[in-house]
């Protein structure tokens, strides 16, 4: 699908900064596509937020998305707010605790699940 102008309204706003609701049968990976709100780029601007409703007519899932940058009319999405770096999996040394790395494999895997952390 595509982007639905229709679909997008402003939750708040204040001091520059706008806080959108933008509501799609598409998915939320369909949404995080280059090129999926550059049909918005005269409304947003660097800094916003949209909370992303995807999906609503299958597996319904909720986004949130930064507005990274607007340039000549392509919107680039940025990183949910707050989201911690990508951090890889233990690995090498000269001791290895088994057990330890595996619990962490599983925190980092569970941060990186719930979009704490980012994938890579």
């Amino acid at each position: 699908m595509a982007y639905n102008p229709q679909n997008l309204s402003v939750l708040a706003y204040a001091n520059g900064f706008t806080l959108w609701h933008y509501t799609t049968i598409d998915t939320a990976a369909d949404t995080e596509a280059a090129g999926y709100f550059d049909g918005a780029a005269d409304l947003l601007r660097a800094g916003d937020l949209v909370l992303v409703s995807a999906d609503t007519d299958g597996s319904p899932e909720s986004k949130l998305t930064g507005i990274a940058d607007i340039t000549s009319g392509v919107v680039t999405l940025g990183n949910v707010p707050n989201q911690a770096a990508f951090v890889a999996d233990p690995s090498g040394g000269s001791t290895v605790d088994t057990e330890c790395r595996a619990q962490l494999a599983t925190a980092l895997a569970a941060l990186r699940t719930a979009g704490l952390m980012a994938a890579a």
